[in-house]
């Protein structure tokens, strides 16, 4: 489940630094505001459906590699969770399937779903999009991902980091609940959205 990125907000005020060389993005603490959101769509045999969820957290501490190109490239320094999403606040609107997938997510062993974002290229321009490298972590398991967003500013002027990404279940050893002696089946693939909405305190240092 996925997606899924963030902190890629200030690699736009890295922009401004400059290529003198390696430099440090951000705060490394509350990096996600809790403004941010991500929801999960999917379908079984018979129906669509979407799952939200509340308390998205994470930490990153970026480090942007000296370059003069166009595109802006570095990594995450923090060994934090970039984005931390908590399974037992997962509201898919109808309880039975909250329990199914809090089970199937085996929510009493593993409470969180965690990304950690590794590397990241962000391209000049508008709208300005970033590759994002990192690994995501479901169920106990950790599977490498790479995912793209947006990263764009809305009418009030607050920046967002927009995308969405595919996960098959069954990657993470995660069996698509089933209900009705198998007569419903959620299918293998989750789309995870994401649109995260980085601190205003995060500003650009050197180091």
């Amino acid at each position: 489940m996925k997606t899924f990125v963030l902190a890629i907000a200030l690699m736009c005020l890295a922009s401004r630094i400059g290529a003198a060389g390696p430099t440090t993005v951000g705060s490394p603490l509350d990096s996600v505001t809790p403004a941010s959101r991500v929801w999960l769509t999917g379908s079984s045999n018979v129906s669509k459906f979407s799952c939200r969820t509340a308390g998205v957290s994470g930490t990153v501490d970026l480090q942007a590699n000296a370059t003069r190109r166009s595109m802006l490239s570095g990594q995450n320094v923090s060994n934090a969770p970039s984005l931390r999403i908590p399974v037992a606040l997962l509201d898919c609107g109808v309880s039975a399937m909250n329990r199914d997938l809090r089970q199937a997510l085996r929510a009493d062993e593993f409470d969180a779903i965690e990304f950690h974002l590794d590397s990241y290229d962000v391209t000049a321009g508008s709208p300005r999009t970033a590759r994002i490298a990192g690994r995501l972590r479901i169920a106990g398991t950790e599977r490498a991902i790479v995912a793209t967003a947006a990263i764009d500013a809305d009418t009030s002027g607050t920046l967002h980091i927009r995308g969405a990404h595919v996960v098959q279940m069954t990657d993470f050893g995660v069996e698509p609940p089933r209900r009705f002696a198998g007569l419903v089946r959620v299918r293998d693939s989750i789309v995870v959205h994401f649109d995260i909405v980085p601190a205003t305190e995060w500003r650009a240092r050197g180091r």
